[in-house]
């Protein structure tokens, strides 16, 4: 399953855009369909390599924004509209058919993440002009987006969607202290981030669902283009690909067997608590890298499946870093009614996934500041977030 750069999707998304439009009423605006509209502004938005460049520094605070940037982003008003717009739209069929296993195409995605970095830098522009409901709406339209990509998706897709999450959770982070003291603001907020919290993709449905299209490769007469793809990437040697080229349906029928239980063996590790999850995620990492070696039957099982347990650890980061916005807002409404941060925090507030604990709370000079009361395995790293308040 690939992506591909805009110059080379124009003549087929604009196929499956007139398409998908034409199934909807005359006039109909935004339509029920999502995708439609990200198509749309995947076509719409001005392609200028200097400019995505420096949207690129903007959003990683390597650059800050001059008139030249202002100006790339109001030729690009129509395509934001477009994706704001979208993320109103009730659900998103973007007309993948999966059938195709890993040799589905997916174009979409490479202009709608550079898109999303707009998005995310007139975010900024509306933040430095005290615009702070449309900046939130900006921000809160990249996690509808993200729930849109990743929401029946691949692990792919799943894993742009993220992308989109942690933009917006970066951007609300930005955002909040110039409405610490606004309660209105607050809670207008609060309600928008549960309505949010409620549509966030399933990792368990996206790898079920991955690990079901790829899985059709697991043939003999499907298993060609694996090979053609590895081979190409050097990612396999030529003996092994020889090996499974020549092998019998007995092969296959064994490799399959051996595919479908450690799925099923996966779906099972990431329902677990996270530092359970993870090791067992890793173990299985590692059991599939040693079998590989001198089972023949987990060969293909191998080369198919990704680290799940580092797209497991992204996956809780993203949603750890929503809990700690969701928990800062809570704070903040009480700073704003009463003219002072708690002592501590109120009870039943979202936590730390990592630990599956609350967050410890701790105030400073500037705000307070949430930290994890777990690691990221992955990284061997806690993480803290830092809330100013407005002096």
């Amino acid at each position: 399953m690939k992506t591909m750069s805009k110059n080379k999707i124009t003549r087929t998304t604009c196929v499956i855009l007139m398409v998908m439009a034409s199934a909807w009423p005359a006039l109909a605006y935004p339509p029920d369909n999502a995708a439609v509209l990200y198509y749309r502004a995947s076509l719409t938005y001005h392609v200028n390599d200097a400019m995505t460049d420096k949207v690129n520094d903007i959003v990683k605070g390597k650059a800050e924004i001059d008139d030249e940037i202002r100006e790339y982003v109001k030729e690009n008003r129509h395509a934001i509209k477009y994706f704001v717009d979208a993320g109103e739209a009730s659900h998103c069929d973007w007309g993948l058919d999966y059938s195709e296993g890993m040799e589905l195409q997916m174009p979409q995605f490479a202009p709608l993440r550079t898109l999303a970095r707009i998005v995310m830098v007139r975010t900024k522009i509306s933040t430095k002009s005290a615009d702070y409901n449309e900046a939130l709406d900006l921000c809160l339209s990249l996690h509808k987006a993200g729930s849109h990509i990743g929401g029946d998706g691949v692990l792919i897709s799943y894993l742009v969607g993220l992308s989109f999450n942690a933009l917006a959770n970066q951007g609300i982070m930005d955002i909040l202290p110039h409405i610490s003291d606004n309660p209105e603001i607050l809670i207008r907020l609060r309600g928008q981030v549960f309505e949010v919290s409620g549509k966030l993709p399933s990792l368990t449905a996206s790898l079920n669902r991955d690990m079901s299209v790829c899985g059709q490769h697991i043939d003999k007469e499907k298993a060609a283009y694996i090979l053609d793809e590895l081979l190409l990437g050097e990612q396999i040697s030529k003996e092994k690909a020889r090996i499974i080229r020549q092998a019998d349906e007995n092969f296959f029928k064994a490799s399959k067997e051996y595919y479908l239980s450690h799925q099923a063996a996966l779906l099972t590790a990431i329902e677990l608590p996270y530092p359970e999850s993870y090791e067992q995620l890793v173990r299985l990492g590692e059991k599939l890298g040693s079998d590989s070696k001198d089972n023949p039957n987990a060969m293909l099982t191998s080369l198919i499946v990704p680290a799940i347990d580092r797209v497991f650890c992204l996956d809780v980061k993203s949603k750890t870093h929503f809990n700690a916005i969701k928990t800062a807002i809570e704070v903040y409404l009480i700073k704003a009614r009463t003219g002072k941060l708690p002592d501590a925090l109120p009870a039943g507030l979202p936590g730390d996934l990592f630990s599956g604990k609350a967050f410890k709370y701790e105030k400073n000079a500037d705000g307070f500041i949430l930290s994890c009361q777990g690691k990221d395995l992955s990284k061997d790293k806690i993480y803290e977030y830092e809330f100013k308040v407005k002096k």
